[in-house]
């Protein structure tokens, strides 16, 4: 294989080049495996070269090729953060409900006094304790 960087053509696998096990692979290129492998699906990475059965390795000189074909990148300006949106509020059953107040005009000659207490809003009655026998334990719930 042929790679042509800035500088010409490189030769892979000549008596200079070496294949390279993973481990040495990540340190040079600083890549995860599946980044590496992800790279070579779109092309973009050198393919291993089969050494055996179950081992692969890499061409030294194809590596330093891609490196010297990246670009390098500074790092990206940060973009200010945008403002947060309002709260949505969402009505779900225990949601409290607007109080809506009818005004229904009342003839003053037929309008009727109501106790202080009945405007109080009506409370649900509580549940009776039932009784536990003298071997159950009382938790107080």
């Amino acid at each position: 294989m042929t790679i042509e960087p800035e500088g010409g053509p490189v030769e892979t696998g000549g008596p200079e080049d070496r294949l390279l096990p993973w481990d040495r692979v990540r340190d040079v290129t600083g890549l995860s495996r599946s980044t590496a492998w992800r790279l070579q699906q779109v092309g973009d990475f050198p393919e291993p070269v089969r050494i055996s059965p179950n081992r692969v390795g890499w061409w030294e000189s194809e590596l330093t090729a891609w490196k010297a074909t990246r670009k390098t990148r500074g790092l990206p300006c940060p973009r200010p953060l945008a403002r947060p949106r309002e709260p949505k509020l969402i009505q779900t059953a225990r949601s409290p409900r607007p109080q809506t107040i009818r005004q229904t005009p009342v003839p003053a000659a037929t309008a009727v006094q109501e106790p202080a207490n009945a405007a109080a809003p009506a409370t649900r009655p509580r549940r009776r304790k039932r009784p536990t026998s003298a071997d159950q334990i009382d938790f107080g719930f």
